[in-house]
């Protein structure tokens, strides 16, 4: 079977999607006899726009999700989000043009 000279990213998207849905390979079964593997990822601060630094940070918690799911184990992987705080606090101001007054 040769290769299509140009490949069909929307189909291969399509299929590949289909198939985590289908076998629900993403979900924590809380049911499982498999082990379990937890990764306690840190909230990420709010420091204005996306930028190489956040997708770098979790690239490396979820390569590893995904590795240790194919070597049979059930994998929890929650995705904490944290709105509060300093960095918070120091954006609103800037984006504002305020300052706060304790």
């Amino acid at each position: 079977m040769a290769l299509a000279p140009k490949p069909d990213f929307a189909a291969i998207e399509a299929k590949w999607q289909k198939f985590w849905l289908d076998n629900k390979i993403f979900k924590f079964d809380k049911k499982s006899k498999q082990p379990v593997f937890s990764i306690d990822t840190p909230p990420p601060t709010v420091s204005g726009d996306l930028h190489m630094g956040h997708a770098m940070s979790y690239t490396h918690f979820d390569i590893m999700g995904h590795y240790m799911r194919q070597r049979g184990f059930n994998v929890l992987q929650p995705m904490g989000f944290d709105d509060n705080g300093h960095p918070t606090e120091r954006f609103v101001e800037k984006l504002h043009n305020v300052e706060s007054k304790i």
